[in-house]
């Protein structure tokens, strides 16, 4: 009882958390689900046959789906099957990203199911290959679908993006010859292979991608990605041929559906009388593709257009769309979840075996010794400089951070960290090997401060002015034997309990906490021995990072001002760069570093992640006394996310 007294306030935000978990969640499902009207099942290593005395069926494949989410409308039955079709992610990516592209099909009747490409996702490989252009599990789901009783086996359609699109595109030219796919839709790519004469096929693309559909006007001169609907390229795709030689020759339209070279008017939600194609263009970038309502809508409006509306399901505009309210909140969700890490963190600290980790109490307002602040009011040689310093070298670890990411992505990243059996995925060796140059960056930056501090106090000594005492920066580093290994034990604790609420929540609701690219959802157990190999290259800048936010802090301004610039500080460098580059790109047609076109969008997740753990290693040393809790919640957490969310071309080793 005394023990509930005490943290009585801990256990009450505890509380709030996992309730508005277990609310958003709840909700997340209702949407996602469609008021449960569609059933939703986490696939894993499944595999089916057709039915031997289906004497019509000649074709009998064998399916299989290593991992997948299926969603099954209560409107598909055996005796009224309904329009089936799989839809896969891009390279880095994962099963999750085709969500809203799955919700809006299911709610309108399709039987879908969204799968984890070979080395993505739950989707572990078994032997060394590439996993951008690992084609591996969509032609094999395409055939799971084909032999569901509540599937009709004439509709079925397959579409993905980018690297998916590739594998789209692969999969339509593998079957031409079976013939059991009708229709296929490539996001983000625009290379077509071909496929049987009676499949329809559509393109989706942003007005600006980063990748693809790079090609030439009607008179030879090349064209850029936002001039591509005249292009050549996109009047070969739809097959329209007689235009002129002159540059605006060409001007296909956008959305519009072509049969056999010519502009077809067919009324949403009927099927178009023979085999089409389409160009859809949304105003957006390419990994924007799977998170957009234009774009969700130009995908209902193609299978619509493939198979008319299913039997039995209800017509609704490919434009009134559910998904964005499933993934608000998802947001919720992953905002509780980070939330929840707080009250649980002061809740273990007051265990009597962490007790020994719990910073005495300070003084009222008291966080280190006053006179060791910086004060941004203070005058004089000592105060100037100090407030100086203070901006100064939050600034130049900002800044070399942010414009230090190019060089270490293109050049130096796959030489500090390589990728191998010990580290085997594609970019979370990059990221490790920014981390650790920044990390030595900033080691120099607070060796730097504290040497100019010590002159500028030797030199104010020497003509009798006011001096600040100097302190070692490292001191909130110093810790026993005994309370790092508690320390260790302790931050694992705080994952493992934060992850064992991942995985209840996705069994109960079978929906994660995520916004876009920034996911925390579970994972395969093959996982975990890749993800403590890593951990050590990412402690090693989350603890550099934790002692310059220990010192970084003005006598008068107040903790939430503090955490918010040191925030600033870690995730607006590489901020940044990102604005530079997509504001070039939006403004140009041309990206501003064309060697980071994937670069860029690997880094979208680390700024929320920068400032997120800031406020982890802020709060946790206001209650420890020392940086090492929030260094390695931090190191363990966000390489458990950064694993999970990732491709990998070796196998996972334990």
């Amino acid at each position: 009882m005394e023990f509930f007294k005490k943290n009585k306030k801990a256990l009450i935000m505890l509380a709030i958390a996992l309730a508005v978990i277990l609310v958003s969640s709840f909700c997340a499902a209702l949407v996602q689900t469609d008021g449960f009207q569609v059933k939703v099942t986490d696939l894993r290593n499944v595999t089916n046959r057709a039915d031997p005395d289906d004497t019509a069926n000649v074709i009998k494949p064998n399916g299989a789906i290593v991992s997948g989410i299926l969603f099954v409308p209560k409107t598909a039955t055996k005796d009224n099957p309904a329009p089936g079709i799989v839809l896969t992610h891009g390279y880095l990516n994962n099963r999750e990203l085709q969500l809203q592209n799955a919700i809006e099909l299911a709610h309108r009747g399709f039987v879908v199911v969204t799968i984890d490409r070979g080395g993505h996702g739950n989707y572990t490989i078994e032997e060394s290959t590439s996993a951008m252009m690992n084609t591996a599990g969509m032609y094999d789901a395409a055939k799971y679908l084909y032999n569901l009783p509540y599937v009709d086996k004439d509709k079925i359609g397959i579409s993905g993006h980018s690297m998916g699109g590739f594998t789209t595109s692969m999969t339509l030219m593998q079957d031409a010859a079976t013939g059991i796919i009708s229709a296929g839709l490539m996001q983000g790519w625009d290379t077509f292979m071909g496929a049987g004469a009676d499949v329809s096929v559509g393109i989706l693309k942003a007005r600006d991608d980063e990748f693809f559909f790079g090609s030439t006007y009607a008179d030879g001169t090349e064209s850029i990605c936002r001039e591509y609907l005249h292009s050549t390229g996109a009047a070969g795709f739809v097959g329209v041929t007689g235009y002129g030689t002159t540059k605006d020759a060409i001007n296909i339209e956008n959305g519009g559906i072509y049969i056999n070279g010519q502009l077809t008017t067919v009324e949403e939600g009927t099927a178009a009388g023979s085999p089409f194609r389409v160009i859809y263009e949304s105003n957006e970038i390419h990994p924007i593709n799977h998170f957009s309502i234009a774009s969700a809508a130009h995908v209902t409006n193609f299978f619509y257009t493939a198979f008319g509306t299913p039997n039995g399901a209800n017509y609704h505009k490919s434009t009134a769309e559910i998904w964005w309210v499933k993934e608000a909140f998802s947001f919720i969700g992953l905002i509780a979840f980070f939330f929840m890490l707080f009250p649980l963190i002061s809740v273990l600290l007051n265990l009597p075996c962490f007790a020994s980790l719990k910073k005495k109490e300070p003084a009222e307002g008291e966080e280190i010794p006053a006179e060791n602040l910086v004060s941004i009011k203070k005058g004089g040689l000592v105060g100037i400089t100090r407030t100086v310093l203070f901006f100064l070298s939050g600034l130049a670890t900002m800044f070399f951070g942010g414009f230090i990411l190019r060089k270490v992505y293109t050049e130096w990243g796959n030489d500090l960290v390589p990728i191998n059996k010990i580290w085997p995925q594609d970019t979370t060796g990059k990221i490790a090997a920014w981390g650790l140059v920044s990390a030595v960056f900033g080691l120099a930056v607070l060796l730097c401060v504290w040497g100019v501090t010590a002159l500028v106090n030797h030199i104010a000594g020497k003509k009798g002015k006011e001096q600040i005492a100097v302190t070692n920066p490292f001191a909130c580093a110093k810790i026993g034997l005994l309370d790092f290994i508690k320390t260790v034990l302790f931050a694992f604790l705080v994952v493992i309990i934060g992850y064992v609420v991942v995985w209840i929540n996705w069994g109960i609701w079978t929906v994660d906490f995520r916004i876009w690219t920034l996911d925390v959802h579970p994972f395969v157990i093959d996982m975990a021995p890749t993800m403590l190999r890593y951990t050590p290259l990412f402690l090693i800048f989350y603890l550099v990072s934790a002692i310059g936010n220990a010192g970084m802090r003005a006598k008068e301004l107040p903790e939430w001002a503090s955490v918010l610039i040191n925030a600033l500080f870690n995730s607006l460098g590489v901020a940044l760069v990102v604005i530079i580059q997509y504001a070039t790109f939006r403004s140009t047609g041309v990206l501003w570093q064309g060697d980071m076109n994937l670069g860029y969008i690997v880094v979208f997740p680390l700024i929320p992640i920068l400032a997120i753990a800031t406020v982890i290693s802020r709060y946790t040393y206001k209650r420890t006394g020392n940086v090492w809790l929030g260094a390695l919640i931090n190191a363990i957490l966000f390489t458990v996310i950064t694993v999970a969310n990732t491709a990998t071309s070796i196998p996972y080793a334990a």
